[in-house]
């Protein structure tokens, strides 16, 4: 099962079903893993160039992210919308949860936002599942969370 990008310019561009990215990304290291399908991980060590990608993809989707959640929020708050009330995850972007008047304009931007957060993780370097595993990692191991923040840190 694939998602569409809902574009008249590419009708047929998908976006792989796994890719679940959250419109609500938060703070430094704080983010979702893209797939909700991964579950909590197990222990693993990651090389230096993986944390790096890493790193990088993170800062890149932040700055995406950004825009997309002001997007979304300027327009449903245009309609009294509460943003945070609404799951706008890349798996539920096909069939939301939300009044039709915004509805399209929203699955949209949240397709457009997920298809280009898979784009920078492969273009990192990363695979979607790698990218997933170091995410689940570093929520349970301050070892590897201080490791990221570091090289977040060190690119900024």
């Amino acid at each position: 099962m694939k998602l569409s990008r809902r574009s008249s310019n590419n009708p047929h561009r998908r976006l792989p079903w796994i890719v679940a990215i959250s419109i609500s990304l938060v703070t430094s290291v704080g983010w979702l893993p893209l797939s909700t399908l991964w579950q909590r991980g197990y222990a693993q060590t990651f090389t230096g160039e993986e944390i790096t990608n890493y790193a990088t993809a993170v800062l890149a989707i932040e700055r995406i992210r950004g825009r997309a959640y002001a997007d979304i929020s300027d327009l449903m708050t245009s309609k009294q919308l509460d943003v945070t009330r609404y799951d706008l995850r890349c798996l539920s972007a096909n069939s939301l949860d939300l009044p039709r008047a915004v509805r399209s304009a929203v699955s949209y931007l949240l397709i457009n936002y997920c298809n280009d957060a898979q784009q920078i993780v492969e273009e990192t370097g990363l695979t979607v599942q790698l990218f997933n595993s170091i995410t689940v990692n570093h929520q349970e191991d301050e070892a590897l969370k201080e490791q990221i923040q570091l090289e977040i840190a060190r690119i900024r």
